[in-house]
């Protein structure tokens, strides 16, 4: 076999070579940089059904309008809203989906009596609960997480939660209020027809796949 050397002088060689080099580099860790999040995620998966199998405890604040939390399990868990009174969480429907945008899934469940929502995040090797959540009509919640939380008249919302350890935050990605002519994209003012688009856009966005969890 002979090998052929490039002279020193053939700079566009050496500098195409460089570029060759640089692409593959760069295509092999986006590789791995993916392979990471799939193994991340799948843990993730692994892990939340676990809870849903009542196998694994989560963590959870113990009331809305307290700090505290306890660890539980999904067969036992209840919470207290406003009043003094305690709600038994029954699990009826649930889906995967990733609501903070931060590459890994969380696990949505759907109260048996559809009217409120239990996230369940893994997360440093934990299972936090958040319940409360605002995501509003069923069919609004979408399969890349966003959903369209309860509104008032005249409003348009896409919002993502994010969380904390026990806490979340509602994220506000869009909104439209016509009556007062406010268009908003990541809280910054748009023009109409850009956040119009946007909303467009959202709502060809596939809803959630819920699956009923077994008896």
């Amino acid at each position: 076999m002979q090998i052929y050397y490039v002279s020193g002088g053939n700079a566009t060689v050496r500098k195409t070579l460089s570029f060759i080099l640089c692409v593959i580099l760069f295509y092999s860790l986006v590789g791995c940089s993916n392979d990471d999040n799939d193994k991340q995620n799948n843990n993730a998966h692994e892990i939340l059904m676990k809870v849903l199998d009542n196998e694994q405890t989560f963590v959870a604040k113990t009331s809305i309008v307290s700090n505290n939390t306890t660890e539980n399990n999904l067969e036992k868990y209840s919470f207290q809203t406003y009043d003094t009174i305690q709600y038994a969480f029954i699990p009826y429907q649930y889906t995967f989906a990733d609501c903070d945008a931060d590459g890994v899934d969380e696990l949505v469940v759907l109260d048996q009596k559809l009217s409120c929502y239990l996230i369940l995040r893994y997360n440093n090797k934990k299972v936090f609960g958040y319940n409360y959540t605002p995501i509003g009509d069923i069919k609004k919640f979408k399969s890349d997480g966003s959903f369209e939380p309860r509104i008032k008249n005249n409003e348009k919302k896409i919002s993502r939660l994010s969380f904390n350890d026990v806490d979340f935050e509602i994220v506000e990605k869009a909104y439209i209020n016509e009556t007062e002519k406010t268009y908003l994209l990541d809280g910054q003012s748009k023009e109409p027809s850009v956040v119009k688009n946007f909303f467009d856009t959202w709502d060809n966005t596939p809803a959630a796949s819920w699956t009923i969890v077994p008896s």
